[in-house]
């Protein structure tokens, strides 16, 4: 069995400061989360197969809208307005899923899926 001595306290201290530094040093801040993009609408394709996708604003300001489209495997990033709304456009058919998502500094929102409506 081991037996602390009390010159052995300065060693165990060394040891523990890497480990309450952490602890203290980590960010506690809590994190808003981004609110999704809301009342989007999306276009048919047009003859060159693009569709407009676009959402009003939101409740926050946004940095980036990023649309994707699931079934080519394609997406955009498009800035946002100050109020968060924006416009976008990206190839797609009828009947594909889109996944739109708002990025405000290293945060995303929850996805928003739509589909590419038909004529």
């Amino acid at each position: 069995m081991t037996r602390w001595k009390a010159a052995d306290i300065p060693f165990i201290a060394m040891l523990a400061l890497p480990v309450l530094g952490g602890l203290f040093a980590c960010d506690a801040t809590p994190t808003v989360p981004v609110p999704p993009p809301e009342f989007c609408a999306l276009s048919q394709p047009d003859d060159d197969g693009l569709c407009q996708v676009s959402c009003e604003k939101g409740h926050t300001a946004r940095d980036v809208a990023l649309v994707y489209n699931e079934n080519w495997g394609q997406g955009v990033m498009q800035a946002t307005n100050e109020d968060g709304s924006f416009a976008a456009e990206l190839e797609a058919d009828p009947g594909d899923a889109l996944i739109i998502q708002l990025k405000h500094g290293n945060r995303l929102s929850a996805e928003v899926r739509l589909t590419v409506p038909f004529e």
